[in-house]
């Protein structure tokens, strides 16, 4: 068989040119056995393809056309457009992922704010439950030593009602405690004789009795004896002497007079034996003080001495009322 060239070119809307491969028919070998047989045997023919160069040949070439120039714009317009839309939705993207960052920031922050002011609000809460509990053991306790001051008051007042009973009771019983022909004032006995001695006499009868001459410390006490004097008339000798030192007065305890109670122009020691003191009333009027006498002159008396009882009269002002 001889062999067939055949070469075609395929149209195409590119450049590119198909062109078949030419192809060779080749002749059965002469040696080929020959089959007898009624059938006839078929012989293929070999067939070898060849590809061509893509590219055409310059004679070949075919121009392209208006349509095709057409297609490759609108090619090149769809390209860049292409890319204008991918680098815009590349910044939408990244625009997305920004803000998307920026709301997670956002989002993170306002939890952290949350949370620390949920802490603050506990530790406000536990600190207003600590201070709740505070008022409320300050106003137990308040009320506690409410309570614990009225029994106090109570008990002060029923204490005062008491200390009055036993004030008046005490009074009583030192009324009652000087010895007959003796008379109470703050808490000391006082005797006021009828018969005259002179004045070292009347100081060792004084004695005998557990007591002394009067010795007159205060305004009170010189009223007292003026007042209880049985005959105001007299004079009564007290405790009182300046034997030791002239113009020295003393008290027969030895202490010296605080508050002196003189009658005008005494003592003036007149004939120089004037040594011991008296109470006395000034002649016509109604006027008592002190006087000095000679002790050897004979006068009713004044002793004094402490109650039974021993309250003093300064222990009743300062407990009882």
């Amino acid at each position: 068989m001889k062999n067939v060239r055949n070469s075609r070119t395929a149209p195409s809307g590119d450049d590119s040119e198909l062109t078949y491969s030419e192809l060779n028919f080749a002749a059965a070998s002469q040696n080929s056995t020959i089959h007898t047989s009624a059938e006839p045997e078929t012989t293929y023919a070999q067939i070898a393809v060849r590809s061509q160069s893509a590219q055409p040949n310059a004679g070949s070439e075919v121009a392209p056309g208006k349509d095709q120039r057409q297609q490759e714009t609108a090619g090149g317009t769809n390209s860049k457009k292409s890319r204008c839309l991918g680098l815009v939705a590349l910044l939408i993207i990244i625009s997305l992922f920004a803000i998307i960052i920026g709301l997670t920031v956002y989002v993170l922050q306002l939890t952290q704010d949350f949370s620390e002011a949920k802490k603050e609000q506990r530790t406000l809460r536990e600190r207003g439950d600590w201070l709740n509990a505070s008022l409320a053991n300050s106003v137990r306790n308040l009320t506690e030593m409410s309570g614990r001051f009225q029994n106090i008051s109570e008990t002060l007042s029923q204490s005062r009602q008491k200390a009055i009973s036993l004030c008046a009771t005490l009074r009583n019983m030192s009324d009652s405690l000087c010895p007959s022909g003796w008379k109470l004032h703050n808490h000391s006995c006082y005797r006021f004789s009828i018969a005259t001695e002179n004045w070292d006499t009347a100081k060792r009868e004084c004695e005998s009795l557990n007591s002394h001459l009067l010795i007159i410390n205060t305004d009170q006490e010189q009223n007292f004896a003026i007042k209880s004097m049985p005959d105001k008339n007299k004079q009564y000798f007290i405790g009182l002497t300046d034997r030791g030192s002239e113009g020295n007065w003393k008290w027969v305890d030895g202490t010296p007079v605080s508050k002196s109670h003189w009658l005008k122009n005494q003592p003036d020691n007149w004939n120089g034996d004037e040594h011991c003191g008296t109470v006395s009333k000034v002649d016509g009027e109604d006027v008592f003080g002190w006087n000095d006498v000679p002790c050897s002159m004979e006068f009713p008396f004044i002793c004094e001495k402490l109650a039974p009882s021993s309250i003093g009269a300064a222990a009743f002002e300062k407990y009882c009322p």
